[in-house]
């Protein structure tokens, strides 16, 4: 090893999201996520520049000649969406490609197919792995010594920045053969062939009419030239197409080429890399519904077609025309039926499709909530078969990547708590929302906290380009269909001193804020205030906003996140949103506002209530003893008394710490007069004081108190 660090050096990430949009009225222009990284350095430069000839060794990036960091930029060409690949990511750029060794799953959600990505490399770990060159971590291994294996997913995250949205025709395949493969004393071309995308056409399976892999178990097979020339494909028995049969004949395969101890070999992304006759019944090239038809029982695979009826209620099975609801109203939402064409009416010419209860698939599609999607097209994976006694679709699940929908997605209600995304927000814009950058270079984006496995969707103008307008806008809504006309979500803010970072919240009649009727709503929002030692402040129930003035609408929820000038941005988080149904409910105070006229009670506060220089009252009933109230807390004036204290509760006989607030007592005249110390006379007395509100000894409690009133 040349000059290895174990240790990380922290960088600068600014986390950015996609932008697209979906619109019945004018269509804004789709955006995507900006990198402010610029790439100084090739791929194949990289490679070449940090390349031993050793089989197994590990090292770091350093600056370049110039002093900079070591920046590259590719398009993700690998995906672990079938199971497959385990635990890579590969990146090629025109000059060469090459893999990140990751420890995370489901890579494909937060790094499409087609996405451009740009690295700062530098302190990372480039090395080789049994001789393939990758980035991963240092791993020193008894047998082989220094070696690079899976680097942590936040440690990549903390180096990568998405630039615009994915496009999988951008992404290049080489096209070669097995005798143009670099041999071992061929260096360079091992360095630039190692991780490309590539192609294998006229070829065939040595092992044809078997599967690809047996359940659980990695096996090897062999691909045939007409040379006879052969190269090893790898097939890993967690593959969601291991039990596919392998083809007959002649075609071509495409895959991550890879190097294994001097050795080529080949790793399919999908089922859909081996390509032998027409390849139908994929995503990109769907069966018609006369096809599926045909080949029911026996096919599987993605159906298109066009959105015509439902299922009729009280049909078990059906024989006749009649059984289908053809035009709205519709009265169930537990079915679709689709056809070729929009005018089919035939039963026997349309296939039948479930939609799972709380799926994506039944809130965007189901046409009793969404009669406008009567006409629509829609993209469907499943098998073909018999469902409710005519020709079907089963084993579809529902989410999002088993099937797409061309229309504009109006529905009845969301729940919407971002997790099933994620860290790609790509995900949740493919299901009707919408992400619209009217200022700056910043935009919305998904964030995982991993303590609690929690997603929330958020913005920050944070090594951005102000001013700043940035949108994330609900699919429409149809407000008639409502099961109860109202909306809620919970917000949290890091204002990291920011003082014109703006949240706001507004009722739309377009998903284009350029062009659309706003209607600004006043919910409660998150208060910085409450942020205790974190720069995050807690989370904040909006309360039940109401949305009966919109009868008769189809509107959408727009969230705007807004900055101009500034020497530092505020983190808004945004989470949890519903319509149609109730969220929690904001605190419920009665008349009470926080003024001097009108403190609030202790319950008001342990109910999430928030503000800075608001007044509160309640009884003296201790103190606590330590930096947890909940484990110290002392009702009385025993012991070795606290000055920098107190515990308040509504009732001066309360002895249950969770029925009390604390009150922090800095130094001067406020702690000289109330603490208990030197005031023991003060326990029981009614207290009203004056600060803000916040966590105080890890329990809810009032902070920077600047003015108080002793007695009733």
């Amino acid at each position: 090893m040349k000059h290895i660090k174990l240790y990380l050096t922290a960088l600068l990430f600014a986390a950015l999201g996609f932008t697209s949009c979906n619109d019945e009225f004018d269509t804004p222009p789709l955006t995507g996520p900006v990198a402010t990284l610029q790439p100084n350095t090739t791929i194949s430069e990289l490679k070449a520049l940090y390349w031993q000839d050793a089989t197994n060794y590990v090292d770091t990036v350093g600056l370049t000649e110039d002093g900079h960091h070591m920046v590259i930029k590719g398009r993700v060409v690998s995906s672990d969406a079938s199971g497959n690949i385990y635990k890579n990511l590969v990146i090629q750029d025109e000059t060469a490609a090459i893999t990140f060794s990751i420890n995370g799953t489901d890579l494909y959600n937060s790094y499409r197919l087609g996405q451009e990505v740009v690295i700062d490399v530098t302190n990372m770990y480039i090395g080789k792995y049994s001789g393939l060159q990758q980035f991963g971590f240092p791993d020193n291994d008894p047998s082989f010594g220094w070696q690079t294996t899976f680097m942590p997913l936040e440690f990549f995250k903390e180096h990568v920045q998405l630039n615009g949205l994915p496009d999988a025709s951008k992404v290049d395949t080489l096209t070669t053969t097995m005798s143009a493969l670099p041999a071992a004393t061929n260096v360079q071309g091992i360095q630039n062939m190692q991780s490309r995308l590539v192609r294998f056409d006229n070829v065939s399976w040595q092992e044809a009419g078997q599967p690809f892999a047996e359940s659980e178990k990695t096996l090897s097979r062999t691909l045939v030239d007409a040379e006879g020339k052969t190269l090893t494909v790898r097939n890993s028995g967690y593959a969601d197409f291991y039990n596919k049969t392998l083809p007959e004949g002649e075609g071509s395969v495409v895959g991550i080429l890879g190097y294994f101890n001097g050795t080529w070999q080949l790793t399919l992304r999908s089922y859909e890399d081996c390509i032998f006759g027409s390849q139908e019944g994929t995503k990109n090239n769907p069966y018609k519904v006369s096809e599926a038809i045909a080949g029911l029982n026996e096919k599987e695979g993605w159906v298109e077609g066009v959105i015509v009826g439902a299922v009729a209620p009280g049909v078990s099975k059906v024989a006749s025309n009649s059984d289908i609801e053809w035009k709205a109203p519709f009265t169930l939402d537990n079915t679709i039926v689709i056809a070729e064409s929009a005018d089919v009416r035939d039963y026997t010419k349309c296939m039948v499709v479930e939609l799972p209860a709380n799926s994506k698939l039944r809130e965007i599609a189901n046409l009793q909530n969404n009669p406008d999607n009567v006409g629509e097209t829609i993209k469907l994976k499943g098998k073909f078969t018999t469902v409710l006694g005519m020709a079907g679709i089963s084993e579809n699940l529902g989410t999002s990547s088993e099937f797409v929908y061309s229309g504009t997605v109006t529905v009845s209600s969301i729940d919407e708590n971002f997790d099933s995304y994620g860290a790609s927000i790509s995900g949740l814009l493919e299901t009707g929302w919408t992400s619209v950058t009217v200022q700056g270079n910043k935009n919305w984006y998904l964030n995982e906290y991993e303590d609690d496995n929690n997603t929330y969707a958020a913005m920050s103008g944070y090594k951005g380009t102000a001013p700043f307008e940035a949108w994330l806008i609900t699919p429409a809504i149809n407000v008639d269909n409502l099961a109860e006309k109202v909306f809620s979500f919970r917000t949290q803010v890091a204002e990291y001193g920011s003082v014109n970072s703006k949240f706001e919240v507004y009722v739309l009649t377009s998903n284009d804020p350029k062009t659309a009727t706003k209607t600004k709503v006043n919910p409660v929002l998150a208060d910085p205030a409450t942020a205790g030692s974190s720069p995050y402040s807690k989370w904040a129930n909006s309360g039940n906003i109401d949305l009966s003035s919109f009868a008769g609408k189809k509107v959408y929820i727009g969230f705007c996140y807004s900055a101009t000038q500034d020497a530092n941005y505020a983190t808004w988080c945004l989470d949890d949103v519903k319509v149609g149904t109730r969220g929690e409910e904001a605190p419920n105070t009665g008349d009470r506002n926080g003024s001097a006229e009108k403190p609030y009670t202790v319950a008001d506060v342990l109910t999430n209530v928030q503000g800075t220089g608001v007044w509160v009252k309640g009884y003296i009933v201790g103190y606590a003893s330590s930096a947890v109230a909940t484990e110290s807390a002392v009702f009385g004036v025993t012991g070795t008394v606290s000055k920098t204290n107190l515990l308040l509760a509504d009732s001066a006989n309360e002895k249950d710490v969770n029925n009390c607030i604390s009150v922090a007592l800095p130094i001067g005249d406020v702690r000289n007069a109330l603490n208990l110390n030197e005031n023991p006379g003060n326990l029981g007395k009614l207290l009203t004081i004056k600060g803000n509100l916040g966590t105080n000894l890890y329990i809810p409690g009032v902070k920077s108190p600047t003015e108080y009133k002793l007695g009733e």
